[in-house]
């Protein structure tokens, strides 16, 4: 008696055991299901912490720059048209009106042989240099038979504060050798002594130099509001508080100092808007929405709530440094808040303040700026609440994709186990309705003979 061969679930049977395999392994998957939704959901989450990461930074970076008062220069330097001289101001710097008069620019010392023909030579000897008001001399050696370029070149490898060049003059190869002092200003020349001299074989002395091109290390020179003043640069660093300027040219000119509230008011605004993109963040991703009755990837998130509730702290607790300050509060130069918990400038009271106190201003947002920078970056390290949270979430996504892996095996030899069974089942089915179909036509050959 032959047995019937399986090729799909249900043939024996007349039952769609494939349809009811499938129906009881949706049954099987239903934890891998979850598990799958956990490891969305958690996936939704570091991405969502990568964004805050990035948004905390930006909020960072803007309150470092309220931090430092030199990035909130409330002044400003102009100077008159054609000035031979340009100025810059810093928050320090008074607010006023100055008078300037160049006499004289800054150089350094320069001095320029005699003609030398393009194959000359000189004789041994030394150049003795003296920097300075020392008295103590460098000597350069000088070897026997060595050429212009070569008498530069042992210059330079002394490293001394002067610079040596040759100068070719004209088509006949003739040149120059130009000492040129590395350093502008009076304190800064330096004299030479030179021991070579005419040899009888035709060497030349490197000794003479040619007063007319030469010229002598010399300081700027100029009065400020009549005040005479001297550098060795054609820099003045700090002529009052902050001030900077770099003369080009000897003349008259002017410099108007006046306060500039535009790079304070930019810093103040940086900063509000990357405040509120914080928080919009995280209460756009905390909110439940009662259509799809589901709530945001940081519904039930206690991390969110404490980065907000951290930087409340910051904003509303007054540095111990403003004490005794003119302006405590964020909100006495404008930065507000409002009811939906963003934050808001009022230009026109921050412009006021700026104007009645630029120094208290910038002290101020100084201060706050170092407490948020300082409460972001605490948030942000190895132990913060935003970073711990960060690597809870990544180990939890570990955890879950092992579990997803084990369970998949789990339930491919669950699906495999069942398999075997209806198919045992389908063919001992088709073998009983076989030994049915050859019993009854053995009784019915028996009935009609």
């Amino acid at each position: 008696m032959a047995t019937a061969s399986i090729s799909s679930l249900g043939i024996g049977t007349g039952v769609d055991l494939e349809k009811m395999l499938s129906t009881i392994m949706t049954a099987e998957r239903a934890p891998l299901t979850a598990l799958e939704s956990k490891i969305s959901a958690t996936n939704s989450k570091i991405s969502l912490y990568g964004t805050l990461n990035t948004k905390l930074d930006a909020l960072r970076t803007a309150a470092d720059t309220l931090a430092y008062p030199s990035r909130l220069s409330a002044v400003k330097a102009s100077t008159s048209t054609g000035a031979g001289f340009t100025a810059n101001a810093t928050f320090a710097t008074p607010v006023g009106n100055h008078t300037i008069n160049v006499s004289q620019l800054a150089s350094a010392q320069k001095n320029v042989t005699g003609t030398y023909s393009a194959n000359t030579t000189f004789s041994a000897g030394e150049l003795r240099f003296t920097f300075g008001a020392s008295s103590a001399e460098t000597s350069v050696p000088i070897e026997e038979g060595a050429t212009l370029a070569q008498v530069a070149t042992s210059i330079n490898s002394a490293n001394l504060a002067v610079k040596a060049s040759v100068v070719t003059i004209n088509e006949s190869g003739e040149q120059r050798l130009v000492l040129s002092g590395k350093d502008s200003g009076g304190d800064n020349s330096f004299s030479l002594v030179s021991t070579t001299t005419t040899a009888s074989g035709g060497q030349a002395a490197l000794n003479t130099f040619d007063a007319g091109l030469s010229t002598t290390a010399k300081n700027a020179q100029l009065t400020f509001d009549g005040i005479a003043i001297s550098s060795s640069s054609n820099t003045f660093s700090n002529i009052v508080p902050g001030l900077t300027m770099t003369v080009s040219a000897t003349g008259t000119g002017s410099i108007s100092i006046q306060q500039d509230s535009a790079t304070i008011t930019t810093a103040a605004e940086n900063f509000v808007k990357a405040f509120n993109e914080v928080a919009s963040l995280i209460k756009d991703n905390s909110t439940y929405n009662e259509t799809t009755k589901t709530g945001g990837t940081l519904s039930g998130d206690a991390t969110g709530r404490s980065v907000m509730s951290i930087l409340g702290s910051a904003r509303t607790s007054t540095p111990t440094s403003l004490s005794a300050a003119e302006f405590k509060s964020l909100s006495s130069l404008g930065i507000e808040i409002q009811q939906n918990g963003q934050l808001t400038l009022n230009k026109t009271k921050l412009e006021a303040a700026i104007a009645k106190s630029p120094t208290e201003v910038t002290n101020t947002l100084g201060a706050y700026g170092r407490q948020f920078s300082s409460a972001v970056t605490d948030m942000q390290s190895g132990n913060g609440i935003v970073s711990s949270r960060t690597d809870s979430l990544k180990g939890a996504l570990t955890r879950f994709t092992a579990n997803k892996e084990t369970l998949e095996l789990r339930l491919t030899q669950i699906e495999k186990r069942y398999r075997a069974q209806f198919t045992a089942l389908d063919k001992y089915v088709t073998s009983m309705q076989t030994t049915s179909a050859y019993l009854t036509q053995q009784l019915s050959s028996l009935s009609s003979s």
